[in-house]
Formats: structure tokens, C-alpha cells, sequence
């Protein structure tokens, strides 16, 4: 369990005047009682209750059954048919009321009829954004981890393979070499369906010319990484090459330009100037960065925010570009501002070395 943390978030009960502080992000939950396991957002339906005394757990037996939880927590099954979410704060709030705690106070936004609850500033921000060295060594390893996917996957490729096909093969990789779960859904795209920022895998079919759009991620030990790429297949496509090449040259002098002692509006600002110099303004899909887990905004690059970049900062940087009805071009990678260095966990296969096909060069 993660004891110091435990006893910051009894320092805000006291220092708030609360009666309890309720949990219910996954990760939050997983991370704050030390349970390095890998779960997808979805497997998982647990509420945290901490108070002055004790730590409460509420969950429906599936979930419970599948992590190893402290002696020292509490346990509160739920009915198993009342696993949805709405049904599931009910029981929450009937806890609540049971153990007569009042003044209740979350770092999330929860909606509780018989109570007014009060949103506190997010104390477990900063352990995502700027990792532990635990967290980072798995991080690391994810990294290899998604570069052996990556290469053994693009060998695969051919004119003729399917989106599904090709997503398929990652799916097995991400197993083979060493992943406990994707991270969310892995998305492969070919062609004019790369035009779509929300577009998902189907049946067609690789030809010459298209763009391969590969999204995908991996959980291990608890701790998730995330990557995409789009590449050019071929093709004579003079229009398409040019700009690829200028996104390309974009994306790697906005990721060069991230450093700590940088403010997050000094990034966006610069990243924004890069897009109307090339006159891609209508063709950029905002955000600049992904979140670090599946939940929550964490650090966000944004033309509004003033969040100081420090030293250990870690940040899923990307830039999407999407062109109706032609195409789309998506990059985005894992940046660690460690020691002094400028880290790109992901730096791999950006310029083809290994593979086969055209990058439009």
C-alpha cells in the first residue's frame, strides 16, 4: 500500500474538516493500495472509502475476486445486479449514510443525491505525471516491449492484408512478447478510412498508395504506454508524400521543442506556429497530448494552461491531421524529461529503417 499517500489524503480530511474522501477512478484505486496487476478500465468495478480510522472497499464480487487486496481494507460486497454504474452509487451512498459519514469530499466529480460533495485538488497528478523510479523501469520496459510488436508486425504487411488481419497479428504480438493486456482496443487503418479520427478496424484491404494508420497499447505491472504511427505504402502520390514529409518535419521539431523549465502554453504556441507556417491550420485535430492513463486530463498542452514542465515530467506528446474523405496522418509517443535528458521512450521505426515501404522520402 502506498502509505504516504494514504496518510496526504487523511492530512486533507483533517485539513478540510471532511468525514471521509471517495475514490472511484481504477488506477487511483489500484495504485494508492499497491496492486501492480494490469486491468483494462472496464474489467474492473471498485470504490475506495477513506477515513481517519479505516479504508472501505466496495465492489462486485467478479472484481473482487480478482485482485489480491491488504488485510488491512475493508470490504463491502455489492449486489452482483447492481453493477452498473448508477446502481453502484447507491450503494456507495447507502454505505455512507450507514457508517454516518457527513462531509464527504472527492478528487473526481461524483454526483451523490443525499450529499454535496467537495472537489479537491487532484494529489495523485503529480505521481502520474512525474513517476516514480519503479514506474519508470516499467515504463522502459514497456517500451521494448511495444518495439518487438511493432517490428514483427510490420513484416507482416503486404498488398492484399486486411485492417482486421493486420490488427489481429498486433493483438498477438502484444501477448507473445511480454504485454498483460492492451491498453484499450487496437486500431489499424488503411487508406481514405485514415481520414476519420474516431474510425475503427474493418475489412479493407492494403493497396498501393495507402497510408497505415496503427494504434495500440499495452498494460504490464499496472502501468500502461501508448503508441501511434502512420505510414506510406508505396504509391506515386506526389500530393500525399509532400505532405506527409511536412507533418513528419512538424511533428519532430514539436516533440524536440518540449523541455522541462517550458510552460505548456510556450509548447502549444510553438507547436501551433509550426502548423500555420505549412497551412495545416484546418487540418489539425487538437489535443497535443494523450492522457497518461485511461482516466482523467492530467497535464494537458493547451493554448490556456500554465502547468509548469519539470524535471521527470512524463508526457504522451501527439499530432493528428485529418484531410475528409482523403486521409489522416497521426503520430504519438512517450516522453520522459529524465536526469537532465530528453528521453523519447518510443523513439523507433519513425523513419522505416526496418521495414520495407515508402515513407515518401
Amino acid at each position: 500500500m502506498n502509505e504516504s499517500l494514504i496518510e496526504k489524503i487523511r492530512e486533507n480530511i483533517k485539513e478540510k474538516e471532511l468525514d471521509a474522501i471517495v475514490i472511484t477512478e481504477l488506477y487511483k484505486i489500484l495504485f494508492l493500495l499497491g496492486i501492480e496487476s494490469s486491468f483494462n478500465i472496464f474489467e474492473l468495478c471498485l470504490c475506495l472509502i477513506i477515513t481517519k480510522e479505516e479504508i472501505l472497499l466496495i465492489g462486485d464480487p467478479f472484481s473482487l475476486s480478482l485482485i489480491k487486496i491488504p488485510p488491512i481494507i475493508k470490504i463491502r460486497e455489492i449486489n452482483v445486479k447492481n453493477i452498473e454504474i448508477i446502481s453502484f452509487l447507491n450503494d456507495l451512498e447507502e454505505l455512507l449514510l450507514e457508517k454516518k459519514l457527513n462531509k464527504i469530499g472527492s478528487f473526481e466529480e461524483i454526483r451523490l443525491p443525499k450529499y454535496k460533495v467537495k472537489k479537491l485538488p487532484d494529489i495523485f497528478d503529480e505521481k502520474f505525471i512525474i513517476p516514480d523510479e519503479r514506474r519508470i523501469s516499467i515504463l522502459k520496459e514497456n517500451a521494448l516491449i511495444c518495439k518487438k510488436v511493432l517490428q514483427d508486425s510490420l513484416k507482416e504487411l503486404k498488398t492484399g492484408i486486411s485492417e482486421i488481419s493486420l490488427r489481429n497479428i498486433i493483438d498477438e504480438k502484444i501477448y507473445q512478447f511480454g504485454g498483460e493486456r492492451r491498453a484499450f482496443p487496437t486500431k489499424v487503418i488503411f487508406g481514405e478510412n485514415t481520414s476519420n479520427p474516431f474510425g475503427l478496424s474493418n475489412g479493407k484491404k492494403l493497396k498501393e498508395g495507402d497510408l497505415i494508420f496503427i494504434n495500440f497499447g499495452i498494460i504490464r505491472s499496472g502501468v500502461g504506454i501508448e503508441l501511434a504511427r502512420t505510414y506510406l505504402w508505396g504509391g506515386e502520390n506526389k500530393f500525399l508524400k509532400k505532405v506527409y514529409n511536412e507533418i513528419t518535419e512538424i511533428y519532430e521539431k514539436f516533440l524536440s521543442f518540449i523541455s522541462y523549465g517550458k510552460i505548456s502554453r510556450e509548447i502549444y504556441n510553438y507547436a501551433w506556429k509550426l502548423v500555420k507556417e505549412k497551412n495545416y491550420e484546418k487540418n489539425f485535430f487538437p489535443p497535443l497530448n494523450a492522457p497518461l492513463t485511461l482516466i482523467g486530463k492530467r497535464l494537458k498542452i493547451s493554448n490556456t494552461s500554465n502547468f509548469l514542465i519539470k524535471e521527470g515530467t512524463l508526457l504522451y506528446p501527439q499530432m493528428s491531421f485529418y484531410f475528409p474523405g482523403k486521409f489522416g496522418i497521426k503520430f504519438q509517443d512517450v516522453l520522459l524529461l529524465e536526469s537532465g535528458k530528453h528521453v523519447l521512450l518510443t523513439n523507433f521505426l519513425n523513419k522505416g529503417d526496418e521495414v520495407c515501404f515508402s515513407f515518401g522520402q
